[in-house]
């Protein structure tokens, strides 16, 4: 075999062999760190409280790729007032708040989760609606104005999210875990996306490097037999 490979071209493609490659790795690398705290047990906490009269709202939320919209209610457990969610209803127009027992004034509420930093707008955040109850990130500080003067001052800044909760597709609703309550608090990137670009990443580069030995056997760089002209 023969082979007089281009200065320049070979150097770009060994650059761009290494930025790609990299990339890969960066991306497995993600894949296997979520994949770990999803199974790592979480340090579960407990609330108790009733559900406060007129606070139930209903906040847009992206669960696994799927558009979706949770139902929230804020708690009142004598010492703090804590926004939670307590179904996740999938589909892209949002629900009528007050559906539900949980518009009810001193409905207990008692359940195991953790508490989560909410995650604040983004340039993609639809526009809230305090008059009809529809918001678009799930931030005690924002949902406090639902609330009286004196419910508002003792809201906690965090969120609860209870271990399991409802879910509702196709109007069928049954009780699966939450989603969102677990050690990785984002949920718009599952590990399996990062990798699957992990993959594209790597396939990235096995095409490059047969673009490049295609290249060079094309311009009569390259044989593999001594008196080949293919």
């Amino acid at each position: 075999m023969t082979f007089r490979p281009l200065p320049v071209l070979t150097l770009f493609t060994l650059a761009s062999l290494v930025i790609l490659v990299w990339l890969g790795n960066w991306q497995y690398g993600r894949f296997t760190e979520k994949m770990a705290l999803d199974k790592a047990e979480p340090e579960w906490a407990l609330i108790d409280g009733s559900v406060i009269q007129g606070s139930e709202t209903m906040v847009y939320a992206y669960v696994d790729a799927n558009a979706a919209w949770r139902r929230v209610v804020a708690i009142d457990t004598g010492r703090d007032v804590v926004f939670t969610p307590t179904e996740i209803i999938y589909q892209v127009e949002p629900p009528s708040p007050c559906e539900g027992p949980d518009c009810s004034a001193g409905l207990r509420y008692a359940a195991r989760g953790l508490y989560q930093v909410p995650r604040g707008r983004n340039a993609f955040s639809g526009e809230d609606s305090p008059q009809t109850g529809i918001y678009y990130t799930l931030d005690p500080a924002v949902l406090a104005a639902v609330l009286p003067a004196d419910l508002a001052g003792r809201v906690d800044g965090r969120v609860f999210e209870p271990e399991t909760i409802r879910l509702t597709e196709n109007g069928r609703t049954m009780v699966g875990e939450n989603p969102f309550a677990r050690v990785r608090a984002d949920s718009e990137l599952p590990p399996q996306r990062h990798f699957g670009y992990a993959i594209t990443w790597w396939g990235l580069a096995m095409a490059l490097i047969g673009v490049y030995l295609a290249f060079h056997h094309q311009q009569g760089r390259l044989r593999f037999r001594k008196g080949s002209d293919a």
